[in-house]
């Protein structure tokens, strides 16, 4: 933990020496730290790109290209066949130079045999000797073949491979970075690529030549680090530091004239601009440089595009580490930013307390959320309050080509500058049938060796069901080194699984990786059990039909009260009964009495007779 630490502090501690360094001394002022760039433009003029490049787009690209360029900067042209032509000598960029380029690049066709990218590249680099130390080196290579210096395919190969094997450690050898562009789908992708990567340049294919001009932005931005102000509505703002503004302004075919609007409300475009405005207007595009602007908000009377750029000089500069062109998925690195002033680092508290430091992106997944830089000691920044602003990147970024915007926003100015760069997959995973006709799936899982280091690598892989059910997945050793792989079975599966791949390890440079990666979704093809048979009805019986009873009336508790009717009724029933019992057999008791008086009687009245009788008879 110590060691990570110290390993930490070194790191950044070492970053935020480049940016004071900058800062120190300004970044048109500083040659010993490289700030000033050398760009050696290769453009190619073979046969084909007669089919690829018909309109010569070439030409208003490379015209882009170099009336960006700041004037502290070197550059000059080339072209490349079977030979190869200085198109625009080697010399340092001012008015003059870009006037003559201008006008040089009128010159660019496709009347060339062959595509000599061997010799093309040795005579350019040709005076460069050792490390860079005055200028940043960049190479930017645009071509649309193979390396193709002769019918023979052996001389063919021996050339690519002369470049591989002694050019490009040169070109490493003296830190200069190779920018290739690949203008259609027939070139050496692989040698651009590898020319790129091994150099830390910027690699990019097109298949359409109208989109040269952004490319060439795009490298531009690369090579001149430029300061810019935000553009957002068609609006920017000048504040007093600024002492020229070059606004570029992308046009489509049949658009009204571009116009402009000053703060204090004055309008113009290229007819009537002010002596103090250079416009050039080309194909596709504006690009107009206006020397001691008003301060304030100008307007710009077009249509808006994402690529429209304000770039300024100015004292007041916001100075950025520059992020390789390609770094890895899962790893993070520190950005700093720090400003000065005439070539003196701003460390006040009432300016660094106000300025609000942004970081925007756009990557295959869209346009992200913003994050703000901190200087507060904390995670990836040093100290706390010294005026260099940090930020790791990397965290939240989808693989692919990523661009960052800086913005910085004060009381009185507004900066930005963009970085863009590559975010390299360390492990691509595919999963496909198995080739054997069932519905199995091999999982594949083959890590990048270029930029991982394979022995550090974790992989675990898992499935987990919509119900959140998971089911771990075995990976086995593959055919190559690092590589893993495994069998799945939707078979066994029920409804929609999420394969689910985590890894730990890292880069070749020692970075730590933790990531994991999109989820794919498997299609369980196990057929679900049956439902269970229904149960039978339960058979209902006809209830019998309700007696009619007279309802009592309702009683205060009435489970209570029909308790004791209940009761007082059996009493009464019985009572009755037995009063019935009583009187019916008190009736029989009466009549039996009655009977036998009625005997009784006249037995006695039969013997009072017969005394009479005889008293009678005795008489």
């Amino acid at each position: 933990m110590v060691i990570k630490r110290s390993c930490k502090r070194i790191m950044n501690g070492l970053i935020a020496g480049v940016v004071l360094a900058f800062a120190s001394n300004g970044l048109a002022a500083t040659d010993a730290n490289g700030t000033r760039a050398d760009a050696r433009i290769l453009i190619d003029i073979s046969g084909s790109m007669q089919k690829n490049d018909p309109q010569n787009l070439r030409r208003p690209a490379l015209r882009l290209l170099v009336g960006l360029m700041p004037d502290d900067a070197r550059a000059g042209v080339w072209t490349f066949g079977q030979y190869v032509n200085m198109l625009i000598p080697l010399g340092q960029v001012d008015d003059g130079w870009k006037r003559k380029a201008r006008a040089e690049a009128a010159k660019i066709a496709s009347p060339g045999q062959f595509t000599n990218i061997e010799d093309v590249i040795r005579r350019a680099s040709a005076d460069w000797e050792g490390p860079a130390t005055l200028y940043r080196r960049h190479l930017i290579l645009l071509t649309d073949g193979m390396v193709d210096i002769s019918k023979s395919p052996k001389k063919n190969a021996a050339s690519r491979q002369r470049i591989l094997e002694e050019l490009l450690p040169k070109l490493k050898a003296h830190n200069a970075e190779v920018h290739t562009i690949a203008l259609s789908e027939r070139a050496d992708h692989e040698l651009m690529q590898t020319l790129s990567k091994e150099t830390g340049g910027w690699y990019e294919q097109v298949n359409d030549a109208e989109q040269l001009q952004r490319i060439f932005l795009r490298i531009f931005e690369k090579v001149g680090r430029p300061d810019t102000v935000p553009l957002k509505d068609n609006k920017f703002m000048v504040d007093s530091s600024i002492e020229e503004v070059t606004l570029l302004v992308f046009r489509k075919e049949g658009a009204e004239p571009t116009k402009v609007i000053t703060p204090s409300g004055k309008a113009f475009d290229a007819k009537n601009a002010p002596k103090s405005v250079s416009w050039h207007r080309d194909l596709g595009y504006d690009m107009l440089t206006i020397n001691r602007p008003e301060t304030g908000e100008w307007r710009v009377q077009a249509a808006m595009d994402p690529d429209n750029r304000v770039i300024i000089v100015t004292d007041l500069k916001m100075l950025a580490t520059s992020l390789p062109s390609r770094f890895v998925l899962g790893e993070s690195l520190p950005l700093s930013v720090s400003f000065a002033n005439q070539g003196k680092p701003i460390t006040r508290k009432d300016f660094l307390d106000v300025v609000d430091m942004r970081s925007g992106h756009s990557d295959a997944n869209g346009v992200g959320e913003e994050r703000p830089f901190f200087d507060d000691g904390k995670e990836a920044d040093e100290t706390a309050g010294d005026g260099v602003f940090t930020l790791d990147v990397g965290e939240g970024l989808a693989a692919g080509k990523v661009e960052l915007v800086i913005t910085a926003q004060g009381k009185t100015f507004q900066r930005e500058q963009r970085q863009t760069f590559e975010l390299a997959d360390p492990v691509k995973m595919t999963v496909t049938p198995d080739g054997q006709g069932g519905s199995d799936l091999l999982l594949n899982l083959i890590p990048d060796g270029e930029i991982v280091e394979l022995d550090s690598l974790e992989l675990n892989a898992g499935l987990v069901s919509k119900t959140g059910e998971e089911q771990p997945v075995m990976l086995l050793p593959g055919a190559e080194q690092g590589m893993r792989e495994a069998r799945l079975s939707p078979a066994s599966l029920l409804g929609e699984w999420n394969l689910s791949v985590t890894l730990k390890g890292k880069t070749r440079a020692g970075s730590s990786l933790d990531l994991t990666l999109p989820p794919v979704l498997i299609e369980g093809a196990a057929t679900p059990p049956p439902p269970p048979p229904p149960e039978p009805e339960p058979v209902v019986e006809e209830p019998e039909p309700p007696k009619v009873e007279t309802p009592e009336p309702p009683a205060p508790e009435p489970a209570v009260v029909e308790e004791e009717d209940d009761f007082l009724f059996q009493v009464i029933l019985f009572g009755s009964a037995n009063l019935l019992l009583l009187i019916i057999a008190g009736g029989l008791f009466w009549f039996m009495r009655r009977r036998k008086g009625e005997s009784d009687f006249k037995v006695a009245e039969d013997e009072v007779d017969d005394d009479v009788e005889q008293e009678a008879a005795v008489k």
